[in-house]
């Protein structure tokens, strides 16, 4: 049935799926579900002499020890409204996490959120594949149009990953949340399913082997978005 000027109703937008961990399998590492016996590698790698600037923006943390940061993700991977994928090296090393969370499927609207990168993980190429590889679970296999992207305001290293991926800054939440006590602005980024196709090709050009020489990259991600 169509209506009078002939254009066809839109039906009821499908549901996009509840995000669940999984397994997912890139070039330079892997995502898969965290899991409570991480805690002890994750500990390590989050509590060195980069302790201070791990968990500066984070909600919580750091830890007192290992005990507390174990019961820490006992409690997230417990938590049935929030996906954690570990995020892994080659060798098997556990370098870090992502979430899905705060999902409204029935509008099709999930974040991704409370992102854990250790120090050996960032600013590397595989930090890269693991955003690739969680973003594209988001839009070709859960279903979702509209992925956020929130941070703080001083969060300098989170903006720019986002603005880098080629997310949408769309404004700021003027003391959005209290982060350790103390009141923060919150900036909100998203990418919407539409967007995609255009982030996909930019970021699989990046992550191509042959835009490296020596491990160094030979364009930026902002060059080859330029040129596509």
């Amino acid at each position: 049935m169509f209506r009078a000027d002939g254009t066809k109703p839109m039906g009821k937008p499908a549901e996009a799926k509840v995000p669940v961990a999984a397994v997912i399998n890139g070039r330079h590492g892997s995502l898969r579900p965290l899991d409570a016996s991480d805690a002890s590698m994750l500990y390590r790698r989050s509590h060195d002499e980069n302790v201070a600037a791990t968990w500066a923006e984070m909600k919580v943390g750091p830890f007192a020890d290992e005990a507390a940061f174990a019961g820490h993700v006992d409690g997230l991977v417990s938590d049935p409204k929030r996906a954690f994928f570990a995020v892994v090296d080659l060798q098997g090393d556990i370098l870090g996490w992502l979430c899905l969370m705060e999902a409204r499927v029935a509008h099709q609207v999930v974040e991704l959120g409370y992102v854990l990168f250790t120090s050996g993980i960032q600013r590397t190429t595989l930090a890269t594949e693991a955003l690739y590889l969680i973003i594209r679970h988001v839009f070709e296999e859960l279903g979702y149009r509209r992925l956020e992207w929130t941070c703080t305001a001083e969060n300098s290293r989170s903006r720019v990953a986002a603005d880098r991926l080629g997310f949408t800054y769309e404004g700021t939440l003027r003391e959005g949340l209290l982060l350790k006590g103390m009141p923060r602005d919150i900036c909100m980024y998203s990418m919407l399913s539409s967007e995609w196709p255009s982030r996909r090709a930019t970021m699989e050009q990046w992550l191509d082997p042959a835009n490296f020489r020596d491990g160094r990259q030979l364009r930026s991600m902002n060059e080859i978005r330029a040129e596509l």
